[in-house]
């Protein structure tokens, strides 16, 4: 496990950016990991299909707060279809440890090591998660 838990990985979690909370967001969203209880509530208000502003609560492992970290530097102008993609490339290095990252989201590839810890899959999923329900949200309040 020190594979997994490395210093780069530490460092991240003291940069979770956008940790205030919207007061009146178009979409609230809360997620929980039921393997490890990590949780995030986030808030977003969005223009023409990118989130303009965010803010969000990131109560999580180590792993979930580098991604955490790591998401949150692209989150404004973020867009569901950059998102879309981004998620299935985390996805498909989560299940097989193959890193595979435009340059903007390369730091994502830190967390590689995870693929052999399936217990630690649902922390480090959860930003993804949150921002595909903010998407989802969005799309039904329209």
């Amino acid at each position: 496990m020190t594979d997994l838990y490395n210093t780069n990985i530490l460092r991240w979690t003291t940069r979770i950016p956008h940790q205030e909370r919207l007061v009146a967001a178009d979409v609230t969203v809360t997620k929980t990991s039921r393997i490890c209880g990590s949780r995030i509530n986030a808030d977003a208000h969005l223009t023409l299909g990118r989130i303009q502003t965010f803010g969000w609560e990131v109560k999580a492992c180590a792993l979930g707060q580098a991604t955490a970290a790591i998401v949150g530097q692209h989150v404004v102008g973020l867009d569901e279809a950059e998102l879309t993609d981004i998620a299935a490339r985390f996805r498909h290095m989560v299940k097989t440890g193959e890193a595979d990252f435009p340059q903007k989201w390369a730091d994502l590839a830190i967390l590689a090591p995870v693929q052999d810890h399936p217990g630690r899959h649902g922390s480090v999923m959860l930003p993804f998660e949150v921002l595909e329900g903010i998407f989802a949200a969005a799309e039904k309040a329209e």
